[in-house]
């Protein structure tokens, strides 16, 4: 049973070594990769990182604000609410929302 399964064993990573020779390289950090400097190619993935997590937190935002609006909407309809209520929060969210976007654009270049 030993024999068998050191074939096997020996049979399997024979063929698996193929397909590990056909793994894509990593992707360098948008700031170009570092050449062997492993802090400014750590600092290039931080980067990276922080903006996605900008644009991730700004793209929740305004998804968060177009629930509450439809929300709002939905209770100006059964009058509950007023339409210009509506429209004071849509305009007041539009525009606290386009100033954290300006704010995580002005932010992108702190790395730099």
């Amino acid at each position: 049973m030993k024999k068998i399964l050191i074939t096997a064993s020996a049979f399997y990573l024979s063929i698996c070594q193929k397909a590990y020779a056909k793994l894509p390289t990593a992707v360098p950090p948008s700031t170009g990769s570092a050449n062997g400097n492993w802090l400014e190619l750590l600092k290039g993935y931080i980067k990276d990182a922080s903006l996605l997590l900008g644009l991730t937190l700004s793209v929740v935002g305004f998804i968060w604000l177009s629930w509450i609006a439809f929300s709002d909407i939905n209770q100006a309809r059964t009058g509950r609410k007023e339409w210009g209520e509506v429209g004071v929060t849509v305009i007041a969210g539009a525009g606290v929302f386009a100033f954290v976007s300006y704010l995580l654009y002005q932010a992108s270049d702190v790395f730099k």
